[in-house]
């Protein structure tokens, strides 16, 4: 466990997009559950899965793309697609919680 954490506080100091995620979607997701104080147990679950998701996903993508920007500093178009598509994985992960804030503000 001590290397997963030092993974995370890695990517907390020196990861913008991961720092960005765990702040600004925390912060996004705080005010939701404020502002909708009716929330079951079930959709606060859901909501916490989702978001999860997304730091999941971008710390698979922040790895990935550094160790391909060291493994193969110069540009390539391979690399590249790589990099979009764990970049997709985040999106994709974001599109989740934008479902599930979508879901418990309807329902």
């Amino acid at each position: 466990m001590k290397f997963a954490f030092a993974g995370i506080f890695y990517a907390l100091k020196h990861d913008v997009s991961y720092r960005q995620q765990f702040y600004g979607i925390g912060a996004v997701v705080g005010l939701f559950i404020y502002y909708f104080d009716s929330i079951s147990q079930t959709e606060l679950f859901f909501i916490i899965l989702a978001y999860t998701l997304i730091l999941i996903t971008e710390l698979q993508n922040s790895s990935l793309e550094e160790a391909l920007d060291h493994m193969h500093p110069e540009l390539h178009h391979k690399i590249g697609r790589s990099k979009d598509m764990a970049a997709g994985a985040v999106l994709t992960a974001g599109f989740f919680l934008i479902f599930v804030l979508v879901g418990v503000a309807l329902f």
